[in-house]
């Protein structure tokens, strides 16, 4: 029964997604096709062409990614590059990239055959208009999707709808083109799984921003606010924005078995982040679709009804976004920002906590859970109690504070053949190839939005690597880990440690490990 139900609603969702317009206006992004990689092993240069199209026929700023793991992601060095690439390159047809690789780094990434793929990214730099996007969110399609999954999703009262939800999840980041991913873990003998979508980014695609809601129930109700609210809001965010292409990556996250003490996020926080993932900030939804204004509600609750935006100090600049994308396109929504002391344990009740504990920005959005809901963990927690144009206000300041963080692009991307670099630990060329601690230029110099550093290890240490200004005071601290021997890649954003951006000049970045101490400087122009 459950798997035709859910059947049905995928088909429907699907035939909705498909057929609606392209939501990008009047303005189309660049089309990029026919992208063949050629590679010169003996040269050791690889010859990328490609076809790069423009309705409006824009100066087009072309980009350039490799992938070593066979297209999950793009993120090995290709800096060496020359040819139609950068700004400005006409659109047109055989276009040519030369990449000029480093066989030592191809070597020590432990990849060599049919792994290696090429991506070319085409943007015309014009702008998008957040309000279009926000304006897309749809009351009735987060209604029908939260009658799909209404019910006890309960690992023990209601294992076959528990079930069901992980895939409805997965199923819906499918069919909208996302990476999708589950995490199984096990806590107290119950097997719980987390179901994660992946939407890369493009040019940044290390820097990455998460919005999740956990799908389990408690045994005792059907959990309409908690979290089914929090489940669609999620799934309607992602539907809106993997119509569009970004700078940094998007995550989207079903937790599993929240209810029974954070345990999904744990496990995520735990196991589950890639090392590449530099993650800048969650969006946790809670409980987003209850308010009353009935006689008795100010029993629970006597502010009214607000998204409480919350936020510990180290998640203040996630928590300042929010409240700005609210008063510039969703100034209906109501919001109280607090700042919240972390080990409260009324602010920690929910899968942000695990965020806060490990160090990344994390804001808790919630309608106020038992403080405002009186339908909290019982079985009058029924969708008839819900608000969806306050849920949906909810969720539309979400997605542009998410559009804009993650830097939004009118852009597009074409991707190449496997191809083979041919290169084995047995390279007479690279048998004496000394290791030694070292710090690159970093690449692009000068940049904007984001820049790439590399350092190398002859042996494990523990790195501290910065950026400071030029009256030599640290605005951002990169790297304060241990590191193992090799080569090693980080980005920087521009920004501070409070998440702000930093102005136009010249900076120095500076690593240590104890003993050594490196520097060089970079130009940041906006």
């Amino acid at each position: 029964m459950f798997k035709n139900r859910f059947n049905i609603v995928l088909l429907i969702f699907s035939a909705c997604f498909f057929a609606m317009p392209f939501a990008h206006g009047q303005n189309a992004p660049p089309q990029v096709s026919n992208v063949v990689a050629v590679a010169d092993t003996v040269n050791r240069i690889v010859t990328i062409t490609y076809d790069v199209a423009d309705a409006e026929n824009d100066d087009l700023q072309i980009d350039f990614r490799v992938s070593a793991d066979s297209g999950s992601t793009y993120l090995f060095p290709a800096d060496s590059v020359e040819g139609d690439i950068g700004f400005p390159v006409q659109p047109g047809n055989q276009k040519q990239i030369a990449w000029h690789y480093d066989p030592g780094l191809v070597k020590l990434s432990g990849q060599s055959l049919h792994s290696f793929r090429a991506k070319v990214i085409a943007d015309d730099l014009h702008s998008i208009e957040i309000a279009d996007i926000v304006n897309q969110v749809d009351i009735d399609r987060m209604r029908f999707g939260l009658e799909a999954i209404d019910g006890v999703r309960h690992f023990s009262a209601g294992p076959d709808l528990w079930n069901a939800t992980k895939t409805y999840i997965e199923e819906k980041f499918m069919a909208n083109g996302l990476h999708a991913r589950r995490q199984d873990f096990v806590h107290n003998n119950v097997p719980g799984t987390n179901v994660i979508g992946r939407l890369p980014g493009h040019t940044a695609e290390e820097f990455t921003y998460i919005i999740d809601g956990h799908f389990d129930t408690v045994s005792t109700t059907p959990g309409a606010d908690d979290n089914g609210t929090g489940t669609i809001g999620m799934i309607e965010a992602m539907q809106i924005l993997s119509k569009y292409n970004f700078a940094k990556t998007i995550v989207f996250i079903g937790f599993d078995l929240e209810e029974v003490g954070l345990r999904g996020s744990q496990s995520y926080v735990r196991d589950a982040i890639p090392a590449w993932q530099q993650t800048e900030g969650v969006f946790n939804f809670e409980m987003i679709g209850y308010t009353c204004d009935q006689p008795g509600c100010d029993d629970f609750s006597p502010q009214g009804n607000y998204i409480h935006n919350i936020a510990d100090p180290q998640s203040t600049a996630l928590r300042q976004a929010f409240d700005a994308a609210r008063a510039a396109y969703v100034p209906a929504l109501p919001v109280i920002s607090t700042l919240a002391t972390p080990d409260n344990p009324n602010f920690r009740r929910s899968d942000h906590a695990r965020f806060w504990d490990a160090g990344i920005p994390a804001v808790f959005l919630t309608d106020g859970a038992n403080f405002r809901n009186p339908h909290y963990h019982r079985q009058s927690d029924t969708i008839a109690t819900l608000n969806f144009d306050f849920m949906s206000n909810v969720v539309k300041t979400t997605i542009a504070t998410v559009a804009e963080l993650a830097e939004i692009k009118n852009s597009g991307s074409g991707v190449s053949n496997y191809f083979d670099l041919n290169i084995t630990s047995f390279d007479p060329d690279l048998s004496n190839q000394p290791r030694t601690f070292a710090l690159k230029q970093n690449f692009p110099n000068p940049f904007n939005p984001s820049t790439r550093i590399e350092f190398s290890l002859e042996t494990g240490a523990d790195i501290d690597l910065s950026i400071y200004n030029m009256t030599g005071e640290q605005i951002r601290m990169l790297v304060s880990s241990r590191r193992s021997a090799g080569t090693h890649f980080v980005n920087w954003n521009g920004r501070d440690a409070s998440g702000q951006q930093v102005a136009s000049g010249i900076y120095i970045y500076r690593i240590s490990n104890g003993s050594q101490l490196l520097a060089k400087k970079m130009i940041l122009l906006r």
